[in-house]
């Protein structure tokens, strides 16, 4: 079952076409990741699902519904939830305190006092931040801040979870440790994830299908081994032509 379709999507900006007349499906239950330059349309991407921008044409259906010109909110509590390229935790909160203002706002009923704590407390173990609930959340180091930022999305109950470069910046370590804790995070939380990075090693390793963007458009979609091979692949990302190459 698709739980996403885009269909002919286009972003400009003024002059700029951010995306150009884009369609991409996500399968229920996978891993499926964006791969492209700064300034392909990834993250442009991202916000036109999630309702932080309007699209100038085209259509987004979740769950077979339209959801593109709806609010934030409201897609959040359809089931999508999105981290950012930036972490910014509620940086004088504890790091429970982040993560129960997720839960406020997503697509899980509110819950009484205990259920929500247990809630809280899965969701802080399962991302690795158990140990430091009661720590300032100014006080993390980029590792804990990024799986914070994953553990408030994951608040709001998602079933899509959009993830922006959350390896960006995190030692080979860190990166290892990132990709089991995702995994496990999908098939505990029954989720479909939507992740956008540039650790290229890392999204070939973790997704079932990865798309590629090239100045707004689509040029390649497949499966990580097709598309580590693509012509057009390698020559967008290194200028790389093969017939070219072939030539005497």
């Amino acid at each position: 079952m698709m739980l996403l379709q885009v269909q002919g999507l286009t972003k400009t900006f003024g002059g700029l076409r951010a995306l150009d007349d884009v369609s991409l499906s996500v399968e229920e239950g996978t891993i499926h990741g964006l791969m492209g330059a700064n300034g392909a349309g990834k993250t442009t991407l991202f916000s036109l699902i999630a309702g932080n921008q309007a699209p100038t044409a085209g259509s987004i259906l979740f769950q077979g519904r339209r959801i593109d010109g709806l609010s934030p909110d409201h897609i959040c509590r359809a089931g999508i939830a999105r981290t950012f390229q930036i972490v910014r935790p509620f940086a004088g909160l504890s790091v429970r305190q982040n993560v129960e203002t997720g839960a406020l706002f997503g697509r899980v009923p509110r819950l009484g006092a205990r259920a929500q704590a247990a809630l809280v407390d899965e969701i802080l173990h399962d991302c690795g931040l158990g140990a430091l609930a009661d720590r300032q959340a100014a006080s993390l180091t980029l590792s804990a801040r990024k799986r914070l930022e994953v553990a408030r999305a994951l608040a709001t109950g998602p079933r899509l979870l959009m993830l922006d470069e959350v390896m960006a910046g995190l030692t080979p370590a860190e990166v290892a440790e990132m990709i089991g804790a995702l995994h496990r995070l999908k098939d505990r939380h029954g989720l479909t994830i939507l992740i956008i990075e540039h650790v290229m090693q890392a999204l070939n390793r973790m997704s079932d299908r990865i798309t590629v963007f090239h100045r707004g458009r689509l040029i390649a979609e497949g499966r990580p081994d097709a598309i580590a091979t693509d012509p057009a692949v390698a020559e967008a990302y290194f200028g790389v032509d093969d017939a070219a190459e072939g030539a005497p």
